[in-house]
């Protein structure tokens, strides 16, 4: 667990939280320090250690509250919305809410590649990923008119992942990529596969 401590400064924790998201957002996470999260923050750098055991167990802190809140959507989406419907609804959300979850996918991004060199930190963000697939999995059943996810729903989950990884690369790494362009013709191609597999 990335915490030390759970019930005093509880605002505090969560300042710093805020804070190493958009610092890494902004900065990097090679020019993301102690003291720089802390000035984001507005609080004494030694408060950073009261909270969390080090700098990486903040950062991942700070990804843990943010993919949290962006599953919860997914959830809530889901929850929300008739199984035929569920498809379209969730293209649609991923459209709407691209700009708001740009950092997320900015961080994500960054852990992804320092991941390569890093077994923990890999091991740690595939629980993450895992969980997207399974939702997306959700959705591709409803889409194909299936009560639960069969392989096929996992394969395109997992396809879907990997393409989505690139897209917002080229996305945050080129400002003429076509993000919303690309959004739909990958919901076009998808929707016909789908129709196709029921």
């Amino acid at each position: 667990m990335a915490t030390k401590k759970d019930s005093p400064g509880q605002g505090t924790r969560d300042k710093l939280i805020d804070a190493a998201f958009r610092a890494v957002a902004r900065d990097g996470l090679a020019d993301t320090n102690v003291k720089s999260i802390a000035a984001e923050a507005g609080v004494n750098p030694g408060l950073l250690h009261y909270h969390f055991a080090s700098k990486d167990a903040l950062i991942e802190a700070a990804i843990e509250s943010a993919t949290a809140r962006y599953m919860a959507e997914i959830d809530a989406l889901i929850e929300a919305t008739p199984r035929a419907d569920l498809f379209d609804a969730y293209v649609a959300f991923a459209a709407a809410t691209l700009d708001a979850n740009r950092d997320l996918f900015r961080v994500r991004l960054a852990l992804g590649a320092r991941a390569m060199n890093d077994a923990r930190l890999a091991e740690w963000l595939e629980t993450g990923n895992a969980a997207v697939r399974g939702r997306l999995a959700t959705i591709f059943a409803a889409g194909a008119g299936r009560a639960a996810p069969d392989d096929s729903d996992r394969l395109r989950a997992r396809m879907t992942k990997a393409a989505f990884e690139g897209m917002m690369l080229s996305w945050l790494t080129q400002p003429d990529f076509p993000m919303r362009d690309a959004l739909g013709a990958w919901a076009a191609g998808m929707r016909a596969g789908l129709r196709e597999g029921q």
